[in-house]
């Protein structure tokens, strides 16, 4: 019997936060597509993590989030802000970005063409 109750106390509790989860899914899918796929575009890998989510008004949400990705032995974070209505991202900011520097093109900057 107490088997039972253990079991199906864990069940529920599991259970209970499969929304908060599925949630939290859906936000890092949308911020995902939204900015950091093409922010770490090339990289081996990152990872994301929602750093806070506070409701605002009128439905809408400011949702920080980092990011930190490795590219041939470099390391890259970002920190950024988005204010996100409904499945939406209306606006967002870098807050913080270091590791590695801008690329530059090695291309001569002429006015000619070849």
């Amino acid at each position: 019997m107490r088997q039972a109750l253990t079991y199906l106390l864990v069940v529920g509790m599991v259970l209970g936060s499969a929304p908060v989860w599925a949630d939290d899914m859906a936000l890092e899918r949308l911020l995902r597509a939204h900015f950091f796929n093409k922010e770490f575009d090339g990289f081996n890998y990152y990872l994301l993590e929602i750093e806070s989510d506070q409701p605002g008004d009128g439905g809408a949400r400011e949702v920080t989030a980092v990011a930190k990705g490795e590219f041939l032995g470099q390391v890259q974070r970002v920190k950024a802000l988005f204010l996100i209505v409904g499945d939406r991202v209306e606006g967002g900011q870098v807050l913080e970005k270091n590791g590695l520097p801008p690329c530059l093109s090695s291309a001569p900057k002429s006015g000619k063409s070849l």
